[in-house]
């Protein structure tokens, strides 16, 4: 990296700099050949990076990756953020932000998230980091990503699902799936198979044939579902019928991922999307909007509010159709948020507490003791 004057001036970055600072209230600094060249964010100590575990020149490697803002998290609880900047196809450097020392308990994900994605739209204004080339890698990353994630959470927090056969993962995910091939989502059906597969990849492990078999078991039910529900059955098993000739020639996962993709496809075009609503995709509804609001305090007429259900209704809908009650659910998925946390972050118990909606730390402990069968400190001296 060098050179980054061929890029930018000292006036433009200036310039640059108090933009950002009057939009977000964050410096920024400029690195390149390995150093801090010009520092507007004098308030984190740069040249200490290493020290707080933070490699500078990774986070930038990592940004160009995935085509989109490296946001990292050093030893001391402060957030970093970086995009690239470019001499043609070439990385010349970076620029970072940091939060700032007097406010950090303030400054929480989705601000940092805010900032970091402004700093990536001001460089591709000034055209000084490489717009198609980030768009670019972002889609192509963002696939990978997902797979990526959802295979480290099998590993890493197999023993944590809430499902112990196909069926009940199916079951779980089932209401968003047939909601998205109702709606003609391919894409998000897509998502839903994958993580679908992925789980029952984990039950398989690596044995194909157990694999097929298991994925083969989802398959059958999602057909029984879909008639269930109205869609045709001549249809559907005109789908299946079609696809089984060459389902025994898969030789492994790979194939398998192909094979239910293809698959997906045809069931998707069926008309299966035609099928009416039902009162379970109320409950799909409500389940996403816990899942996005972990960190609020959430309760029960709140959920069912949010797909237009009484909360007495609710409740007897919702306790059907998961098997958990509102309150049990929510603290799993609580739960399971707060164990990635301790897994990959640095952040202290009262953080994480916060964070996954639990405002008082002991109320955290005992819960998550429920599910884990220890306290949060223990849970992660064990994982280390």
């Amino acid at each position: 990296m060098g050179n980054w004057k061929l890029v930018l001036t000292v006036e433009d970055f200036k310039r640059l700099a108090r933009k950002y600072l009057s939009g977000t209230g964050f410096g920024l600094v400029l690195f390149s050949a390995k150093k801090v060249v010009l520092n507007y964010c004098q308030y984190y100590p740069w040249d200490d990076a290493r020290q707080r575990l933070v490699d500078l020149n990774q986070m930038i490697r990592e940004s160009l990756r995935w085509g989109e803002p490296n946001i990292s998290l050093d030893n001391r609880g402060f957030f970093l953020w970086c995009v690239p900047i470019f001499l043609n196809n070439r990385i010349t450097g970076g620029i970072f932000s940091a939060t700032r020392p007097d406010s950090i308990l303030a400054e929480r994900g989705e601000k940092i998230s805010r900032a970091a994605w402004k700093l990536l739209e001001l460089a591709c204004k000034r055209n000084i980091c490489n717009t198609s080339l980030m768009r670019l890698n972002r889609q192509h990353g963002r696939t990978n990503a997902e797979k990526a994630d959802a295979i480290h959470s099998v590993k890493q927090h197999l023993s944590r699902f809430l499902y112990q056969d196909p069926r009940e993962i199916y079951l779980q995910e089932e209401l968003g799936l047939l909601s998205a091939i109702r709606k003609g989502q391919k894409e998000k059906a897509r998502q839903i198979i994958n993580r679908i597969l992925i789980r029952i990849y984990s039950l398989g492990r690596e044995d194909l044939d157990m694999l097929k078999t298991l994925v083969l078991e989802m398959v059958v039910l999602m057909y029984r579902t879909a008639v269930d529900r109205g869609a045709d059955p001549r249809e559907m098993l005109g789908v299946n019928s079609s696809y089984l000739k060459t389902f025994h020639e898969i030789k492994d996962d790979i194939d398998l991922s192909n094979w239910l993709t293809r698959w997906l496809e045809t069931f998707i075009s069926t008309g299966l999307q035609n099928v009416g609503p039902t009162p379970p995709e109320n409950i799909a509804l409500a389940i996403e909007y816990m899942k996005n609001n972990l960190n609020e305090p959430l309760t029960r007429d709140e959920a069912a509010r949010s797909c237009n259900m009484s909360p007495g209704h609710f409740s007897k809908i919702f306790r059907e159709k998961t098997g958990h009650t509102f309150t049990d659910l929510l603290n799993l998925f609580r739960v399971e948020q707060a164990s990635d946390l301790l897994d990959n972050s640095g952040l202290s118990v009262y953080e994480i507490a916060f964070r996954t909606g639990f405002n008082d730390q002991s109320y955290f402990s005992k819960v998550f003791k429920k599910y884990r069968q220890m306290t949060p400190k223990n849970y992660r001296k064990h994982q280390a």
